[in-house]
């Protein structure tokens, strides 16, 4: 039997239209009516049609890709799909939970809803900026982020790919010099907040209030911590996790690592795209890696999909 590991995506694998191979199920619509409603638009719409410069506004990619990975995370439950272990990139991390039972997935939203407004809120102060490096190590690129008064490593996703993050005019440097240092490719990314930076500490406390009320349960199967590549175990651990993600580095290269050190060696991308999986070659070439979309679609031409229903 396969040993697998969920990997739930955040911000930046949102696209217009790729809501589509989940039309066909009245269940996964349902997921999104749901958020629709708590949002005051419709969702799904905007996933499907567009326009892209909408989809991509900060607020609008990240409930965008958190609720497309509830919808196919709800989808693959009723094909009896349990991981060994799972774990999220970024706001991923939300979804990894709600599928876990830890969040409902009413909890889920509104985490992301808040998070959103709050770095919003913060990042219009710091104007900020997100850039992926390919072809430094972590060491560095830290050097290079030494030399620059405000941009950080935000988060190591394999050992030669890195994020840096920070003020708009930093990270403007900072990538300057990444090409100089012999970077092959230095990429800016479509967000305008300095995620997973010291930038983002008013943020993280302002989100640490709104959610002190919040009944957390422990997970049903192991979910990994993205700051640290531990297991998060308990509800004080869970809240702790949501709360720095915006401020602290997020370090994926971890996380692989673990997973392929405990024998996981299928890797399902439970949400849009296949950004992390195509991360997932760079820490094990011999691993089997698939989306959800393409699960969904075998079982939906093998006729074995029937009776899904949303999570309560």
């Amino acid at each position: 039997m396969p040993e697998t590991a969920f990997l739930f995506p955040g911000q930046g694998s949102q696209s217009v239209g790729m809501v589509e191979p989940l039309a066909p199920f009245p269940e996964a619509r349902e997921v999104f009516r749901q958020a629709s409603r708590a949002l005051e638009f419709d969702l799904f719409e905007l996933c499907l049609h567009g326009p892209e410069e909408e989809l991509s506004l900060d607020f609008n990619a990240q409930v965008a890709v958190h609720v497309t990975n509830c919808a196919y995370a709800a989808l693959l439950k009723k094909m009896n799909h349990v991981p060994r272990m799972a774990s999220g990139f970024s706001l991923g991390i939300f979804s990894a939970l709600a599928a876990a039972g830890s969040l409902t997935f009413d909890q889920g939203l509104e985490g992301v809803i808040i998070a959103a407004e709050k770095m919003s809120a913060e990042g219009l102060k710091q104007q900020g900026a997100m850039a992926a490096v390919i072809g430094l190590s972590e060491k560095e690129v830290r050097e290079v982020c030494r030399e620059v008064t405000q941009a950080y490593v935000a988060s190591v996703n394999t050992s030669h790919q890195v994020v840096i993050s920070g003020r708009e005019e930093d990270v403007e440097k900072a990538i300057r010099l990444c090409v100089v240092r012999g970077a092959l490719m230095v990429r800016r990314l479509p967000i305008g907040w300095a995620i997973h930076t010291p930038l983002m500490e008013n943020a993280s406390r302002a989100f640490a209030r709104e959610i002190s009320g919040w009944e957390v349960k422990p997970p049903s199967f192991p979910v990994l911590s993205y700051l640290r590549g531990e297991y998060l175990r308990t509800p004080e651990e869970i809240r702790e996790e949501l709360t720095f993600q915006y401020c602290r580095p997020n370090y994926w290269h971890k996380v692989l690592l673990r997973m392929t050190e405990e024998g996981v060696d299928t890797f399902i991308e439970v949400g849009p795209g296949n950004v992390l999986t195509q991360m997932v070659r760079w820490v094990n070439r011999t691993a089997n890696v698939v989306t959800a979309e393409e699960i969904i679609k075998k079982g939906a031409e093998d006729s074995r999909v029937q009776g899904f229903s949303v999570p309560p």
